[in-house]
């Protein structure tokens, strides 16, 4: 193993830790909304369910975001498996013994929820520790691949354990313990240097203040984040509206349904396979623009073409153009953002991503009802809008830059002691000398990168 490579030990050890517990989850998702369909027999239960499992992910994770870059990050991945373990393997014990009740599910998931806002920023902050800036975009390939084959696979591995007498819902709920301890054992074969940033507990807060200071100061991580939120709140209607249209309007099964969500998965594997074989590929804002765009046309002409194979043609289509922006979106933030803050930055990407989540289930909920033939169309194109604001970040991008040294000063006190006017540091009225601002935002990039890929 060399420094150049992407298929070292860590990397591996973090990517396939990731992917079985991804499938765990999904299987875990899928059994769960069974189980309470057919304990209950009410749809509304499993919405509740999901939604304690998403809050945490919302509230917390702007928290989470500060833990990962404060503390050791393959800690952090390696106790948050364990203890989703264990609250996973303690829903399987319920189950066998029938004491499994709804109010219990929830506290669980709640919990599985709160674990995976501490997980989700440290996993994709440690990413640029381990693997050179030139390999960003394939790494993040290698990982969203893999995330999408678990949509693949975990519906069928999930229907196929349910079905099984010996298994069933106990025994599919088991799997998904034993994923996250999996994903325990492989984090803790990383290896990494751990810098630290802070030193006690009561700094969280100015931490928290100092991130989303941070993220304001750059115009340009700003408004991504903010235009991800937009973006995410059109592309949910995918979910939401997919399986009305394949029964009203296409007058399909089940069947049908599933392999439109198959053929989405597949289309976002394409793409990131596609990545895998492009060198030194640099994500653009116009890239990505043009991927938003393309998403929100495929989502646009579904309609258009009323028939089931328009649908299984579009949905792969979207699924591609959508898997693609949300590859080159991730290495893109690891790219820009400093180390110091990019935990608490992808802390607030998942909090505003989600965090639009019940707006549009219930705006695209009420569309179904009464738009549904077209509501894709809607969609697809409030998605092309957004991808129009993704241009005009381009004329912003140097302004931001000077913005992050400012901040970064602030945090590494120590540092200026060239500068014969300390005091003035903070003072905006300091941005008119250029002369020597640019230069030492700029150095930071490829050091940060090299530094942790010799360590491995």
């Amino acid at each position: 193993m060399t420094a150049n490579s992407l298929y070292h030990r860590s990397f591996i050890a973090l990517v396939s830790g990731g992917f079985v517990s991804a499938l765990g989850t999904v299987v875990f998702d899928l059994v769960l909304a069974w189980w309470v369909i057919s304990e209950t027999g009410s749809a509304v239960l499993t919405g509740y369910l999901l939604a304690a499992a998403l809050a945490p992910i919302a509230f917390i994770g702007p928290i989470g975001g500060v833990l990962s870059d404060r503390w050791n990050k393959k800690a952090i991945l390696v106790g948050t498996d364990l203890v989703s373990g264990a609250v996973a393997f303690g829903v399987a014990v319920l189950a066998y013994r029938n004491t499994l009740h709804v109010p219990l599910l929830a506290l669980s998931c709640f919990a599985l929820g709160t674990c995976a806002a501490l997980y989700r920023p440290a996993a994709r902050s440690i990413v640029p520790l381990l693997v050179r800036d030139r390999h960003l975009v394939k790494a993040n390939s290698v990982s969203n691949n893999l995330t999408e084959a678990t949509k693949a696979v975990g519906p069928l591995l999930g229907a196929a354990l349910v079905a099984m007498p010996v298994i069933g819902v106990g025994g599919a709920m088991v799997l998904n313990g034993v994923s996250f301890w999996l994903s325990a054992l492989a984090a803790a074969a990383i290896r990494y240097r751990h810098v630290k940033h802070g030193k006690d507990i009561a700094s969280v807060t100015s931490d928290l203040r100092a991130g989303f200071r941070y993220i304001n100061s750059r115009v340009l991580i700003r408004n991504m984040v903010i235009l991800c939120a937009a973006v995410n709140f059109f592309l949910i209607s995918f979910n939401i509206l997919l399986p009305l249209y394949v029964t009203e309007v296409l007058h399909g099964s089940s069947a049908t349904y599933g392999r439109a969500l198959t053929a989405e998965a597949v289309g976002g594997i394409a793409v990131t396979l596609l990545l895998l074989f492009l060198h030194d590929f640099v994500p653009t804002n116009r890239l990505l623009a043009a991927l938003i765009a393309a998403g929100g046309m495929s989502l646009a002409v579904i309609p258009v073409v009323p028939a089931v194979a328009g649908l299984l043609l579009f949905s792969a289509a979207q699924g591609f153009f959508v898997g693609g922006f949300n590859t080159l979106f991730f290495a893109y933030i690891q790219r820009e953002v400093s180390q110091e803050f990019l935990g608490r930055v992808f802390s607030v990407v998942y909090m505003a991503a989600i965090g639009v989540m019940p707006i549009a289930y219930i705006s695209w909920g009420y569309i179904g009802d009464y738009a549904l033939r077209w509501g894709f169309m809607y969609a697809g194109l409030g998605t092309v809008l957004c991808s129009v604001p993704f241009l005009l970040l381009r004329r912003h991008a140097t302004r931001s830059v000077v913005e992050p040294t400012r901040i970064t000063k602030l945090a590494h006190t120590p540092e200026p002691a060239h500068t014969p006017e300390p005091a003035h540091t903070p003072e905006p009225a300091r941005t008119p000398e250029p002369a020597r601002t640019p230069e030492p935002a700029r150095t930071p990039e490829p050091a940060r990168v090299a530094e942790p890929a010799m360590a491995i």
